[in-house]
Protein backbone atom coordinates (compact mmCIF):
# COMPACT_ATOMS: atom_id res chain seq x y z
CA UNK A 1 0.00 0.00 0.00
CA UNK A 2 2.74 2.30 0.84
CA UNK A 3 4.59 1.77 -2.66
CA UNK A 4 1.09 2.38 -4.32
CA UNK A 5 0.77 5.79 -2.40
CA UNK A 6 4.11 6.47 -3.20
CA UNK A 7 4.09 5.79 -7.15
CA UNK A 8 0.77 7.84 -7.44
CA UNK A 9 2.33 11.16 -5.67
CA UNK A 10 5.56 10.57 -7.98
CA UNK A 11 3.21 10.23 -10.91
CA UNK A 12 1.58 12.80 -10.32
CA UNK A 13 4.64 14.80 -9.03
CA UNK A 14 6.06 14.06 -12.76
CA UNK A 15 2.77 15.29 -14.43
CA UNK A 16 3.58 19.11 -12.58
CA UNK A 17 0.19 18.12 -10.63
CA UNK A 18 0.33 19.10 -6.60
CA UNK A 19 -1.58 15.75 -5.67
CA UNK A 20 -3.86 15.97 -2.50
CA UNK A 21 -3.29 12.41 0.03
CA UNK A 22 -7.57 13.63 0.31
CA UNK A 23 -7.83 11.83 -3.52
CA UNK A 24 -7.13 8.47 -2.26
CA UNK A 25 -9.70 6.08 -0.92
CA UNK A 26 -7.96 3.49 0.78
CA UNK A 27 -9.65 -0.24 1.80
CA UNK A 28 -7.65 -2.66 4.05
CA UNK A 29 -8.36 -6.22 4.77
CA UNK A 30 -5.45 -5.89 7.69
CA UNK A 31 -5.90 -3.89 10.67
CA UNK A 32 -1.73 -4.32 11.15
CA UNK A 33 -1.53 -2.25 7.22
CA UNK A 34 -4.33 0.03 8.37
CA UNK A 35 -2.50 1.02 11.33
CA UNK A 36 0.41 1.08 9.74
CA UNK A 37 -0.68 3.03 6.40
CA UNK A 38 -2.67 5.32 9.40
CA UNK A 39 0.58 6.59 11.19
CA UNK A 40 2.86 7.39 7.78
CA UNK A 41 -0.16 9.17 6.64
CA UNK A 42 -1.66 10.93 9.16
CA UNK A 43 -3.53 13.16 6.17
CA UNK A 44 -5.65 10.21 5.15
CA UNK A 45 -8.78 10.68 7.40
CA UNK A 46 -11.67 8.18 8.17
CA UNK A 47 -13.68 8.95 5.81
CA UNK A 48 -10.41 8.03 3.31
CA UNK A 49 -9.33 4.67 5.87
CA UNK A 50 -11.50 1.75 4.80
CA UNK A 51 -10.69 -1.24 7.43
CA UNK A 52 -13.23 -4.51 5.67
CA UNK A 53 -13.63 -7.46 7.86
CA UNK A 54 -12.83 -10.58 6.58
CA UNK A 55 -16.74 -11.55 5.79
CA UNK A 56 -18.30 -8.58 5.61
CA UNK A 57 -21.65 -7.84 4.84
CA UNK A 58 -23.88 -6.61 1.94
CA UNK A 59 -24.35 -3.58 4.51
CA UNK A 60 -20.62 -3.02 5.17
CA UNK A 61 -19.98 -2.92 1.61
CA UNK A 62 -22.99 -0.41 0.92
CA UNK A 63 -21.33 1.58 3.81
CA UNK A 64 -17.76 1.46 1.37
CA UNK A 65 -19.38 2.33 -1.85
CA UNK A 66 -21.60 5.27 -0.03
CA UNK A 67 -18.21 6.48 1.18
CA UNK A 68 -16.71 6.03 -2.12
CA UNK A 69 -19.32 8.67 -4.11
CA UNK A 70 -19.24 10.65 -0.99
CA UNK A 71 -16.19 11.63 -1.42
CA UNK A 72 -15.85 11.64 -5.35
CA UNK A 73 -18.55 14.37 -4.88
CA UNK A 74 -17.20 15.94 -2.78
CA UNK A 75 -13.61 16.35 -4.91
CA UNK A 76 -15.92 17.35 -8.00
CA UNK A 77 -17.64 20.42 -6.04
CA UNK A 78 -19.90 18.69 -3.52
CA UNK A 79 -23.62 17.82 -4.21
CA UNK A 80 -25.17 17.52 -1.18
CA UNK A 81 -28.38 16.64 -2.37
CA UNK A 82 -27.06 13.58 -4.26
CA UNK A 83 -24.64 12.77 -1.00
CA UNK A 84 -28.42 13.17 0.73
CA UNK A 85 -30.18 10.52 -1.56
CA UNK A 86 -26.87 8.25 -1.19
CA UNK A 87 -27.47 7.81 2.69
CA UNK A 88 -30.84 7.53 2.73
CA UNK A 89 -30.61 4.43 0.23
CA UNK A 90 -27.77 3.16 2.63
CA UNK A 91 -30.44 3.77 5.73
CA UNK A 92 -32.77 1.96 3.60
CA UNK A 93 -30.45 -1.17 2.43
CA UNK A 94 -29.37 -1.11 6.33
CA UNK A 95 -32.95 -1.55 7.33
CA UNK A 96 -33.50 -3.99 5.22
CA UNK A 97 -30.57 -6.29 5.70
CA UNK A 98 -31.74 -6.28 9.49
CA UNK A 99 -35.48 -6.91 8.56
CA UNK A 100 -34.51 -9.91 7.12
CA UNK A 101 -31.61 -10.93 9.44
CA UNK A 102 -34.61 -11.11 12.14
CA UNK A 103 -36.62 -12.95 10.42
CA UNK A 104 -33.90 -15.54 9.80
CA UNK A 105 -33.64 -15.85 13.34
CA UNK A 106 -37.45 -16.14 13.53
CA UNK A 107 -37.44 -18.68 11.45
CA UNK A 108 -34.89 -21.02 13.07
CA UNK A 109 -36.20 -20.26 16.62
CA UNK A 110 -39.52 -21.90 15.21
CA UNK A 111 -37.96 -25.13 13.73
CA UNK A 112 -35.98 -25.30 16.91
CA UNK A 113 -38.98 -25.43 18.78
CA UNK A 114 -40.70 -27.50 16.74
CA UNK A 115 -37.77 -30.06 16.87
CA UNK A 116 -37.77 -29.96 20.86
CA UNK A 117 -41.64 -30.47 21.02
CA UNK A 118 -41.68 -33.03 18.73
CA UNK A 119 -38.80 -34.94 20.21
CA UNK A 120 -40.56 -34.31 23.97
CA UNK A 121 -43.67 -35.68 22.23
CA UNK A 122 -41.71 -39.07 21.10
CA UNK A 123 -40.24 -39.23 24.38
CA UNK A 124 -43.47 -38.71 26.12
CA UNK A 125 -44.88 -41.98 23.96
CA UNK A 126 -41.97 -44.10 25.10
CA UNK A 127 -42.72 -43.70 28.36
CA UNK A 128 -46.52 -44.19 28.13
CA UNK A 129 -45.91 -47.40 26.03
CA UNK A 130 -44.38 -49.06 29.05
CA UNK A 131 -41.85 -50.86 26.68
CA UNK A 132 -39.18 -49.42 28.49
CA UNK A 133 -39.69 -49.00 32.08
CA UNK A 134 -37.18 -51.86 33.00
CA UNK A 135 -34.68 -50.29 30.74
CA UNK A 136 -35.20 -47.08 32.37
CA UNK A 137 -34.55 -48.81 35.77
CA UNK A 138 -31.15 -49.30 34.14
CA UNK A 139 -30.20 -45.98 33.38
CA UNK A 140 -27.35 -45.21 36.05
CA UNK A 141 -25.62 -48.19 34.54
CA UNK A 142 -26.43 -47.54 30.75
CA UNK A 143 -25.32 -43.76 31.24
CA UNK A 144 -21.97 -44.60 33.27
CA UNK A 145 -20.78 -47.67 31.22
CA UNK A 146 -19.21 -47.19 27.72
CA UNK A 147 -19.99 -50.38 26.35
CA UNK A 148 -22.25 -53.43 27.93
CA UNK A 149 -22.84 -56.97 27.21
CA UNK A 150 -26.22 -57.13 25.33
CA UNK A 151 -27.88 -59.79 27.45
CA UNK A 152 -27.58 -56.95 30.19
CA UNK A 153 -29.79 -54.77 28.67
CA UNK A 154 -33.34 -54.60 29.81
CA UNK A 155 -35.70 -54.72 27.20
CA UNK A 156 -32.98 -54.17 24.77
CA UNK A 157 -35.61 -54.87 21.36
CA UNK A 158 -37.55 -52.00 22.43
CA UNK A 159 -34.82 -49.98 23.43
CA UNK A 160 -32.87 -50.89 20.06
CA UNK A 161 -36.71 -49.85 18.13
CA UNK A 162 -37.28 -46.82 19.65
CA UNK A 163 -33.13 -45.57 18.55
CA UNK A 164 -32.16 -45.27 22.12
CA UNK A 165 -29.23 -47.95 22.12
CA UNK A 166 -26.91 -48.73 19.47
CA UNK A 167 -25.13 -52.17 18.72
CA UNK A 168 -21.21 -52.30 19.05
CA UNK A 169 -20.56 -55.66 17.51
CA UNK A 170 -23.07 -59.20 18.10
CA UNK A 171 -22.45 -59.28 21.84
CA UNK A 172 -22.26 -55.95 23.01
CA UNK A 173 -24.08 -52.72 22.75
CA UNK A 174 -24.28 -48.84 24.09
CA UNK A 175 -26.25 -45.75 24.53
CA UNK A 176 -27.03 -43.82 21.68
CA UNK A 177 -26.93 -40.04 21.21
CA UNK A 178 -30.43 -40.36 21.08
CA UNK A 179 -30.52 -42.59 23.92
CA UNK A 180 -28.28 -40.25 26.41
CA UNK A 181 -31.02 -37.19 25.35
CA UNK A 182 -33.53 -39.39 26.34
CA UNK A 183 -32.15 -39.88 29.64
CA UNK A 184 -31.17 -36.36 29.88
CA UNK A 185 -34.50 -35.66 28.87
CA UNK A 186 -35.95 -38.50 31.82
CA UNK A 187 -33.91 -37.23 34.63
CA UNK A 188 -35.17 -33.43 34.10
CA UNK A 189 -39.07 -35.00 33.75
CA UNK A 190 -38.90 -37.77 36.26
CA UNK A 191 -41.97 -37.66 38.59
CA UNK A 192 -40.65 -37.14 42.04
CA UNK A 193 -41.53 -39.79 45.02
Amino acid sequence: VDREIKHVLREEGKKGNDFDLNKIISIFDSKKTYDEINKRYPELTDDLLHLMPKDYTKIQLGQLITAIWSKYLSLQGGDVETQKQLLAKEKEIFQREKEVADLKLKLQEMKSGDKENKQEQQFEAYLKSGKISQFIAQKDRLLKDMVISKEEVAEIASATAFGLIDYRSNTSVKLSDKGRIFFQWYILHEPKE
